[in-house]
């Protein structure tokens, strides 16, 4: 008796993997709520990324299978739909994009489990720096390296002595200026920070900070402010006569440029990816959404026929996809050690995957906001030129400065 029940626990232990016919990878971004529009493009960029391959015959014989889940912009509600994912539904892998906070309780319940989490977007610096570890892999920017790059860019700028800040004020503001201050000191010393502003989260009154920006007097403008606050930064800028161009990480998004219009004309950003950036493997990704969104996005608005910023902070997703491939298995260390230092040529140039801190190292393009009568995609919302691509050594942060202390294949 003893040894037939040890014969049926062995077969059931064995029988779900071998039933699995798909490779699951569950999502968890804001379905409801203000930034439900946010989490709706960042699951579909992420099945558009997963049916290349599944075009292909999916990883190692199995379907990709994109599992969306609501986190409700809440850390202990992601932790709870994500404990079910993987204990329930056997999901394979965790994923997100919106949200730093999320990013941090997502990474350290993959380690608990031993699976990978893909940060998708969260830039927080600390999530791969005193926070890395080995099941956690951010293929966007971080805070630090997407500072860095509008560092950088200001070196063409030698009037500019003096600039201000504005953030919303949680870890992810917080880091980001924080970033931004210390890259500026390496790369224009000389600017001076007249004016630095935290406010919170989905602030309706923006006027009070613009007011305190003007009289700082100053032609740029540094913020790492995203949705919602972006939206009313600039278009009560406008109104109130905001005299400094913004230095940001998010203002060409589609859905932002429709509604601000004019008023995002003349700002700037780097990013991971854009529109504008003139790179062939980037022009590809454009054709290629173009033509294949419909299948992602349930909606007749054509706003959607054009990669938002969600397509571009997922995009080296792909890479967890040619770790499995060489791996050979989908066997979590495995694939682990073969994502490490992994090189891949995407939309940029040339990335790779730091193999200590699990940071994706790349290229920055950095555009200008347009005219809507100059944007050549579509007339109907401004659109982007592009101005310059800062080179994957000026972006990226060195191991050393990160906080990490892990080694490169140590669990």
């Amino acid at each position: 008796m003893i040894l037939i029940t040890l014969i049926v626990c062995i077969g059931l232990i064995g029988s779900p993997l071998k039933a699995a016919d798909t490779f699951k990878i569950a999502t968890f971004d804001p379905m409801s709520g203000p930034f439900k529009y946010l989490g709706d493009l960042g699951v579909s960029s992420v099945q558009f990324h997963a049916s290349k391959y599944n075009e292909e015959g999916g990883l190692l014989g199995k379907k990709i299978e994109i599992v969306p889940y609501d986190s409700q912009m809440k850390p202990e509600v992601a932790v709870k739909e994500a404990t079910k994912a993987l204990l329930e539904d056997k999901v394979n892998v965790l994923c997100s994009q919106i949200g730093s906070h999320i990013a941090q309780a997502l990474s350290q319940l993959a380690r608990k489990h031993r699976v990978i989490y893909v940060n998708c977007g969260a830039e927080a610096a600390s999530l791969t720096g005193e926070g890395c570890n080995p099941y956690h892999f951010r293929v966007s920017l971080s805070t630090s390296s997407h500072s860095k790059a509008l560092a950088a860019f200001l070196v063409a700028y030698p009037e500019v002595k003096r600039i201000g800040i504005i953030a919303q004020d949680y870890n992810f503001g917080r880091e980001a200026s924080a970033d931004f201050k210390k890259h500026l000191k390496v790369f224009r010393p000389d600017i001076e920070i007249a004016v630095e502003i935290y406010h919170p989260l989905m602030t309706k009154d923006f006027a009070p900070y613009i007011t305190k920006l003007n009289a700082a007097n100053v032609p740029w403008i540094f913020s790492s402010n995203f949705g919602p606050d972006l939206t009313n930064l600039l278009k009560q800028g406008e109104n109130l006569g905001l005299k400094g161009r913004l230095l940001t990480y998010y203002v060409e998004e589609p859905f932002l440029l429709r509604d601000v219009q004019q008023a995002a004309v003349g700002h700037v950003q780097a990013d991971i990816g854009s529109m504008a950036n003139p790179h062939e493997k980037n022009q590809e990704l454009l054709k290629n959404w173009h033509k294949n969104y419909k299948q992602f996005i349930k909606s007749d608005d054509t706003i959607y026929q054009w990669p938002h910023a969600a397509a571009f902070h997922s995009y080296y997703i792909r890479m967890l996809f040619e770790a499995v491939k060489k791996a050979g298995t989908f066997d979590t260390e495995s694939v682990i050690k073969a994502w490490e230092g992994l090189k891949y040529t995407g939309m940029t140039g040339e990335v790779v995957m730091r193999a200590e801190d699990h940071q994706l190292s790349s290229p920055v393009p950095v555009v200008e906001i347009i005219p809507k009568s100059e944007n050549k995609l579509d007339p109907s919302y401004p659109g982007s030129k592009f101005l310059k691509m800062i080179p994957i050594d000026e972006a990226s942060v060195p191991l050393s400065e990160t906080g990490c202390k892990r080694k490169a294949g140590e669990m």
